[in-house]
């Protein structure tokens, strides 16, 4: 593998980009159904205008959209562009697995990538995580690692390959407990201070499921540091909206985007469907946060952290 890979540098990323691609479609049909309670497998891709099955020719990752200009070939309806941004968005993190992890590694976290791609856009959608993808991502988190402890770089050389199994999935575990356990607590706290629900218990359970990939350390960088992003991202969004409140525009552009999103059939719930009351999702940030660990700062955050746990506890 070493020699193919040498002698064709590109060939996995390029395998990773295109995989990624494919799977960022099937992640539309979660991301779209999976609120709505409908089925994932049935029935197969069709307009939400017309009810025409999709062609494969018409069902392209990526390219589709500019391919029919964003215009279902069967009826003419529009269909939003967040389809092809969804699958680019995909294949380029896929493609970052590829050329920041060890191959194994990077194969497990497109597992863990499409997770948190399906709950970033549900939570930023219907402010609410389904179960079935928190939850069963926890379990899959720890069914992964205790089978490849690579996973959690829990593997030890030279011992019985069980014992690696065992110590990855004592990792994971740990890592869920922590994660969803300290959110817990941050979510409680919020509420006596606020007086109001500050945070869905969808999140603790999400916070849960990225321990399980990334253990306790990966699920605490992805508080703290989602919570940064969060506001690196969202402050400067807050202050353009209140002052769009201030002259007057946002109650005109918010009615503009219901009517486009009832005529475009987006992805997104409906504005009729949705539940937005000004809240701001948390579990987008989470999921960023978990990314960007997994991705780029495992080894630097984990050692750091280990460090700091082991003096504390001296």
């Amino acid at each position: 593998m070493q020699t193919f890979t040498d002698a064709f540098p590109w060939f996995i990323p390029s395998v990773f980009f295109i995989f990624g691609a494919i799977v960022g479609s099937f992640l539309n049909v979660c991301i779209l159904r999976l609120p709505r309670g409908m089925s994932i497998v049935s029935p197969p891709s069709h307009c939400f205008s017309c009810g025409a099955k999709i062609a494969w020719y018409d069902n392209i990752p990526i390219l589709s959209w500019f391919i029919l200009r964003g215009r279902a070939r069967c009826c003419g309806a529009k269909f939003s562009f967040r389809y092809s941004a969804i699958e680019l968005i995909t294949a380029c993190v896929f493609l970052c697995m590829a050329l920041c992890l060890p191959l194994p590694k990077a194969l497990f976290g497109a597992v863990f990538a499409s997770i948190m791609i399906v709950c970033t856009f549900i939570d930023a959608d219907t402010l609410s995580l389904p179960d079935v993808v928190t939850v069963g991502g926890c379990i899959a988190g720890g069914l992964i690692s205790f089978a490849f402890p690579q996973v959690q770089d829990a593997y030890m050389d030279g011992y019985p390959y069980f014992i690696s199994m065992i110590k990855s999935l004592i990792v994971s575990v740990v890592g869920v407990a922590v994660g969803s356990g300290l959110l817990y607590w941050i979510r409680l706290c919020a509420e006596v201070l606020f007086k109001r629900e500050a945070m869905g218990e969808g999140d603790v359970v999400l916070i849960g499921c990225i321990g399980a990939f990334c253990g306790w350390q990966g699920a605490l960088f992805a508080i703290f540091g989602g919570s940064v992003i969060g506001c690196v991202l969202v402050v400067p969004y807050m202050l353009f909206k209140a002052a769009l409140e201030k002259c007057g525009l946002s109650k005109s552009g918010a009615k503009e985007g219901k009517e486009e999103a009832k005529n475009t059939n987006e992805g997104a719930l409906s504005a009729d469907e949705s539940e937005d009351d000004g809240m701001i999702p948390f579990g987008p940030w989470l999921c960023m946060g978990g990314l960007i660990y997994y991705m780029f700062l495992s080894d630097f955050v984990r050692e750091y952290l280990t460090s700091f746990a082991s003096k504390l506890f001296e």
